[in-house]
């Protein structure tokens, strides 16, 4: 696929809609939070809509409820400058002025509760247990294979550490999302055509570690184009990298599929493993060369996350066909999110400012664009996709956690977080 070559203003404006009601003030019109130029209505009050932005993230993941004030007096200054020194204060100020988290809350999820799926079960599926419950018991105590995958690591390392080059000059002049987007869609137009792709029947995981291995080496070639994650040293990148490669690279493929296969995501399960091989519903992995449990067991350990990732991933993407921006906005938002919740501290604090400047592009997008002025609904619907892939991410987590207490595999990493879920 070759996508054109970007068109689009990097005027700044923030954007968090999804329960704001807008109007068109004067351009004098001043933020009632930060003092910076306001939007509109947001939540009740006047205000940009970084602010708007702020507010309503942090009602939805309840990050207000481990907020500190930094000044330790509850009464730090909120301005123009001064709005991410203390996120205690600024949502203090944000409720104080009138803003209501009801609104938030109302518009949390873009489908009613009553028609939430009958499979939103708890994280961890009882066929997952069944599965790993009951391994050969000879397995336990059995001397396990070290894979040594340092030469791996410190690729991915060199990668990181723009000193050693990568930073594609392109982006110099770009915004923050059209960064992600071009470097995305750099790595996309390598993608074949589905007559060119091979067909495959079966997939040993040696294979399947090679794909990833290629993969990871795209997510961290990606990463370091942002100036943003160029903030953190690079043994926080590193980390960072480990927390959301997977959960990237799961979601672009899926992403992907849906662009290139429509319906024969969901309806025969084709899936675009790589730039060049597809997978079907006949498919199967053949895990013999690091576990000694039955095939069919160890598929069965994955089929139940696998199964929400096609119906409540794939399909909604089916609904939506999100341009190539959104993808970027989406996959970037995901990766902050994610490694903030994992890291804390400096890395919240970036990833809050970085999520304001994407509201920001995105909403410049959005009306320079497409032309769309409405686009709350979208965008609540964009990031429930979000959610759903953080919390199918977790599922598998606890699932390979399960795992490894029960012995599965009877190989191990010499850094096992890299190949986590």
């Amino acid at each position: 696929f070759n996508y054109p070559s970007l068109r689009m203003s990097s005027t700044p404006s923030t954007s968090d809609t999804s329960s704001e009601t807008s109007t068109s003030p004067a351009s004098t019109a001043i933020c009632k939070v930060c003092g910076l130029c306001a939007h509109g209505l947001h939540f009740g009050v006047l205000a940009c809509r970084a602010c708007a932005a702020f507010f309503r993230r942090t009602v939805v993941m309840e990050r207000q409820k481990k907020y500190k004030c930094r000044g330790g007096e509850d009464n730090c200054a909120v301005s123009s400058t001064d709005r991410y020194q203390c996120r205690l204060c600024r949502f203090n100020k944000c409720v104080e002025l009138g803003m209501t988290p009801e609104n938030v809350q109302w518009n949390r999820d873009s489908i009613p509760t009553s028609r939430k799926r009958k499979d939103d079960g708890p994280i961890v599926p009882a066929n997952d247990l069944k599965a790993m419950a009951y391994p050969d018991g000879s397995l336990f105590g059995k001397p396990r294979t070290i894979m040594d995958i340092s030469t791996l690591s410190a690729k991915i390392k060199n990668i990181l550490n723009e000193d050693k080059g990568g930073i594609d000059p392109a982006t110099k002049k770009m915004n923050t999302l059209e960064i992600a987007d071009y470097a995305l869609r750099k790595w996309r137009n390598l993608q074949r055509s589905e007559e060119k792709m091979e067909k495959l029947d079966k997939l040993p995981v040696r294979q399947m570690f090679a794909i990833f291995e290629k993969q990871m080496i795209v997510v961290a070639e990606w990463l370091v184009q942002n100036p943003d994650f160029r903030l953190l040293s690079l043994e926080e990148r590193y980390i960072y990298f480990k927390a959301m490669w997977n959960m990237w690279r799961r979601f672009e493929r899926f992403e992907m599929s849906v662009k290139m296969f429509g319906n024969d995501v969901v309806e025969i399960r084709k899936f675009a493993i790589s730039n060049d091989q597809i997978l079907t519903k006949e498919f199967t992995i053949d895990f013999s060369e690091i576990t000694d449990v039955p095939n069919t067991t160890v598929q069965e350990m994955f089929r139940h996350s696998m199964s929400k990732m096609h119906h409540q991933v794939a399909k909604p993407l089916l609904e939506l066909r999100p341009s190539s921006i959104e993808t970027a906005y989406m996959l970037t938002q995901m990766s902050w999110q994610v490694a903030g919740k994992k890291m804390q501290g400096k890395v919240v604090e970036i990833g809050e400012r970085v999520c304001d400047e994407l509201a920001n592009n995105l909403h410049s997008y959005y009306l320079k664009e497409e032309m769309r002025s409405n686009y709350a609904g979208r965008l609540v619907r964009l990031m429930s996709v979000v959610n759903s892939v953080k919390k199918i991410h977790m599922e598998r987590s606890m699932t390979m956690e399960l795992a490894r207490i029960f012995e599965v595999f009877k190989v191990d990493f010499s850094e096992p977080d890299i190949f986590d879920c």
